[in-house]
This record gives structure tokens, sequence and C-alpha cells, in this order.
């Protein structure tokens, strides 16, 4: 099973573009796209599947009570040059040293630790398959502090499309074609992590 989580929703907008595309829409209609894209092979899930906002913490529940194989968090990215456009890919970075969780908690990872690996895994292939698509600077993969991932009992990465604050993206950004190109990207991701 595969886990989809549009990133924001309801009063979450996310970026929003020069020209009002909001994050939220963008990754909810990515997420739609994957979904009728692969949902004849798989059981695909989302975390949302309309206009409505989600804490962090209820994305990573909802994922687990999927049971899901791999979980990706579908973001658009915003930056300070009008001109950036890439793609990015994030996984949970395991903290150094010791780290004192607040009483009553778990720890830092609530469980996702032993699924790192996975997860590294899971972008690598990712990013041979967004490499694929044309008029992006490239497809960047980073560890970072997730709080999607924490708590996440599957591979899970954190895939952000293209910049909104780029006039030029976000127009690509709202065309069909463009996203359901975008689209067949993550989808081929999938089937070949999937597939191994």
């Amino acid at each position: 099973m595969v886990v989809l989580d549009p990133g924001h929703g309801g009063a979450d907008a996310g970026v929003t573009g020069s020209y009002g595309a909001a994050e939220k829409d963008v990754t909810l209609a990515l997420a739609l796209e994957v979904k009728r894209q692969l949902g004849v092979l798989y059981d695909i899930r989302l975390t949302r599947e309309s206009d409505r906002g989600l804490s962090v913490v209820r994305r990573t529940e909802l994922a687990n009570s999927f049971h899901g194989d791999l979980m990706l968090s579908l973001h658009s990215g915003g930056g300070l040059s009008r001109d950036a456009n890439r793609i990015a890919l994030f996984v949970q970075r395991e903290k150094r040293g010791r780290v004192l969780a607040p009483k009553g908690e778990d720890g830092w990872d609530t469980g996702h630790r032993p699924y790192i690996a996975e997860s590294q895994a899971l972008a690598a292939v990712m990013k041979r398959s967004l490499s694929t698509l044309d008029g992006y600077e490239g497809v960047g993969y980073s560890g970072v502090p997730l709080k999607v991932a924490t708590g996440a009992r599957m591979p899970m990465v954190l895939v952000e499309v293209g910049n909104l604050t780029n006039p030029r993206e976000e127009g690509r950004l709202e065309n069909p074609e463009h996203l359901r190109r975008v689209s067949a990207a993550v989808a081929a991701g999938i089937e070949a992590f999937l597939s191994r």
C-alpha cells in the first residue's frame, strides 16, 4: 500500500505563488493524479482527498493506520529567488548525540528509526525518476529533521516539486498536462521502489 500525503490544506495554504496558486491545491491535484495513474496496480491511500487541514501528527497516524509500505509527503517549494526551480527530496536525519525526550514521550523518532535506511533508498529511487523531468535545475536530496516522519512506521520521503514562487513554474504546476508528467515521474519512482 502507498500513502500519499498532500501537504498543507484547509487554513494552511502553504506557499502561495505570485498569481495566487496555493501549494495546498497543487499538492492535492498531484496526489489525486498519482492515485489515478497507480490505482489500478496498487492500493493508494491519501491522508486528505479534499481541502481540509490536518496536523502533522494526524498525517503520520493515518499513514500508520493504513499500514503503508511507503509514504510520500508532497509539497511545492518557495524561495527567495523568483528564478529558482528545483525538485528537493528530504528524509529524516538521525539525530546525533543523546536526546532526552520530554516526560511521557518515546524519544525523537517514536518508531521511525528502523526505516531511515529504507527511506534513503526510496529517496534515491525517486531522485532517479524525477531527474527525467525537463525544466528543473536538478533534484536535491537531504537528510533533515522531519516532523511528518516522526513515528512513521514505513519508509517516508518528503517530495518538494518545483517552486511556486517562480511565476513560470507556478503556471506549469497549474497546467494539467505538466502535472500529469510530474505525476508520472512520481508514479514511476514508486513502482521502481516497490518492484525492487
